[in-house]
C-alpha cells in the first residue's frame, strides 16, 4: 500500500472515531445519563453548545495546519479528543460533563481541517474520489458503530462505551503520527499520481489569506457554504420530531434518520468523482438544489410512503456536501493556504447555522404547530447558497479581478 493511500485510510478512521463519535454517538448516551444523574434533557444538550469553541478555534487551527503540517495537529487533536472520551467513562458530576464537552471542543477542529490538505497534497488529480472516500468515516459509525455502542451500553454500561471510543481515538492518534506526512515523499507517491515529490500543486495563481479575504469571491462562497451548514441543525435534527408531529412511531421516525445516512454514505465518492468532471463548484451547486428539492418533497410527502423516495432524494444530495465543501474552497483559492482559508470558512460555518438555525425552528413549531414552514425556509436558504455558489468562478484572474477596497 502506498503512503498516499495509508492517509486516505488514517483519515478515514479519524473522522470515524472523531466526528461519528462526537456527532451520530451523541444521542446514545443522552438516557443513560439522565438516569443515572438525574441530569435533564436541557443540562445535557447544553453541552452541544459549548461546541462552538470549536468554530471559534477553527482559523488558529487551520493556521497551524500550514505552518506545522498535518501529522502534528492531527496527532496532538486526535490525542486531546481521545482525553474527553476516557475521562467520561469515570465523571460523576454536572461540571465534568461540561468541562469534558469544552475539551472535546477544542480537540475537534484539528482532526477534520487537516484532512482537505492531504488529500489535495497526495492526489491533487483525484481529489474528489479521495476526499470522497477519506471522510465517509463519519457515516459508517452512525451505521455501524451506533448499533455496536447502543448494544455495548445495554449490557455492559455507558462507561465502557466511553471508555471503547476513547481507546479508538487513541490507537487512530498513534497510527497518524507513524503515517500521516505533508509532503509526498517521490518514490512513496501515491500510485497514478505524476510528478512525485511535485504533487502539492503550489502554484503562483494560489491565494494567501489576505488575498482571499480581499476578494468578493470569498465572502460569495462563503455565505453559499454556510446556507449548506443549516442542513444539520435546521433540518437533520428536526426530521424525527417533525415525523412523529405528523403521526409516524419513534421506531419508524428513527428509521427515516438512518436510511438518510445510509444514502449520504452511498453517494459520497460519487460526488468527489464528479467533482473532477464538473468542477467542484458546478458539483456543489448541483448537490444542494437536490437538498433544497428534498426537504420540498419531504414536506409536501407529510406521513404518507412517499417520504421514503423524498428522504433518499435528500441524503443523495446531502453526501456531497461534506467533501464538496472543502473541494470547492481549494479549487478556488488553490492548496498552498488552504488551511487557514479554510478555518475561517469552517469558524463561521460552524457558529451561524447552530445559533440560527434550531431557534429559528423550534420557534416557528411553537407558533404554527408543525416544521412546515421552517421547512420552506430551509429550502430556500439552500436555494440562495446555490445561487451564490454558481456565482463564484474559480480561477485567480489578477490583475482583472476587482479586491473589495477597490
Amino acid at each position: 500500500m502506498s503512503r498516499g493511500w495509508a492517509i486516505i485510510w488514517a483519515s478515514f478512521f479519524t473522522t470515524a472515531f472523531a466526528s461519528g463519535a462526537s456527532q451520530y454517538g451523541f444521542g446514545m448516551f443522552v438516557e443513560p445519563l439522565e438516569q443515572e444523574f438525574g441530569w435533564t434533557r436541557t443540562q445535557i444538550n447544553l453541552s452541544l453548545s459549548i461546541g462552538l469553541i470549536s468554530g471559534l478555534l477553527s482559523p488558529l487551527v487551520g493556521w497551524g495546519v500550514d505552518k506545522y503540517g498535518s501529522r502534528s495537529i492531527m496527532t496532538v487533536s486526535l490525542l486531546i479528543v481521545a482525553a474527553s472520551f476516557l475521562m467520561r467513562a469515570g465523571m460523576t458530576e454536572l461540571w465534568h460533563w461540561y468541562a469534558l464537552s469544552a475539551l472535546l471542543a477544542i480537540g475537534f477542529p484539528g482532526t477534520f481541517l487537516p484532512v482537505g490538505k492531504l488529500v489535495g497534497t497526495w492526489f491533487p488529480a483525484t481529489r474528489g474520489r479521495m476526499m470522497g472516500t477519506a471522510i465517509t468515516g463519519n457515516n459508517v459509525f452512525g451505521l455501524i458503530g451506533v448499533p455496536l455502542m447502543s448494544l455495548v451500553i445495554q449490557t455492559e454500561g455507558w462507561r465502557l462505551a466511553y471508555a471503547i471510543i476513547g481507546g479508538g481515538v487513541l490507537i487512530v492518534a498513534v497510527a497518524v503520527w507513524f503515517i500521516v506526512r505533508s509532503v509526498p515523499i517521490s518514490d512513496e507517491a501515491a500510485s497514478g499520481e505524476s510528478g512525485g515529490a511535485k504533487a502539492q500543486a503550489f502554484t503562483s495563481s494560489d491565494y494567501s489569506l489576505r488575498e482571499a479575504l480581499n476578494s468578493w469571491k470569498f465572502w460569495l462562497l462563503l455565505a453559499g457554504v454556510t446556507c449548506a451548514g443549516f442542513s444539520y441543525p435546521s433540518f437533520m435534527t428536526q426530521l424525527i420530531p417533525h415525523m412523529q408531529s405528523v403521526g409516524w412511531g419513534s421506531s419508524k421516525a428513527t428509521l427515516v434518520l438512518t436510511v438518510l445516512a445510509g444514502t449520504a454514505l452511498a453517494s459520497k465518492v460519487s460526488w468527489g468523482l464528479l467533482s473532477e468532471r464538473l468542477t467542484a463548484r458546478l458539483s456543489f451547486v448541483i448537490a444542494i438544489s437536490i437538498m433544497s428539492s428534498g426537504v420540498v418533497f419531504v414536506t409536501l410527502a407529510g406521513s404518507s410512503i412517499f417520504v421514503w423516495p423524498a428522504i433518499v432524494f435528500f441524503g443523495a444530495g446531502f453526501g456531497g456536501i461534506g467533501p464538496l465543501m472543502s473541494l470547492v474552497v481549494m479549487e478556488t483559492f488553490g492548496l498552498r493556504n488552504f488551511g487557514s482559508i479554510q478555518g475561517v470558512v469552517a469558524m463561521v460555518l460552524a457558529t451561524v447555522p447552530v445559533l440560527i438555525g434550531p431557534i429559528l425552528a423550534g420557534s416557528l413549531f411553537d407558533l404554527t404547530g408543525s416544521y412546515e414552514t421552517s421547512f420552506w425556509i430551509v429550502s430556500g436558504i439552500f436555494a440562495a447558497g446555490g445561487v451564490l455558489v454558481l456565482s463564484v468562478r474559480t480561477p485567480k484572474e489578477s490583475p482583472d479581478e476587482t479586491p473589495l477596497d477597490g
